[in-house]
């Protein structure tokens, strides 16, 4: 039987047809990647005056808006009653902890008072 990682072994001088990139071929892949989006979204030419600069900017916020996703109505509405359940599970756990821990320091303080007075 083969070892399980011997095909990566084998693939180190860059043959394997191709199935793995070494992690030089995968640094240039993400600068290239970069560089490319850095150029896409390179600043506005100084010589612009503000009105230029406001439109360059609402272009840029339009293109960004369509990259959004958007939740559906119905996970909108799940996600709020998660989070209105989970608020309530909460403020009842917070209020039954507040409550009998009042009352055990309410029970320290007499048993003190009938200790040491």
């Amino acid at each position: 039987m083969a070892h399980p990682f011997s095909d990566i072994d084998a693939d180190k001088g860059g043959g394997g047809g191709g199935r793995h990139m070494t992690t030089s071929q995968v640094r240039e892949g993400a600068a290239t990647g970069m560089a490319e989006e850095i150029q896409e979204h390179a600043q506005p030419p100084k010589a612009l005056t503000w009105v230029g600069n406001v439109r360059h900017f609402l272009r840029e916020v339009s293109l960004e808006m369509k990259k959004v996703s958007w939740p559906t109505r119905t996970e909108v509405t799940n996600t709020t009653i998660v989070v209105i359940i989970a608020v309530f599970f909460f403020a009842f756990y917070l209020f039954g902890t507040d409550l009998v821990l009042s009352y055990l320091i309410e029970g320290i303080e007499w048993l003190a008072q009938k200790v040491f007075v």
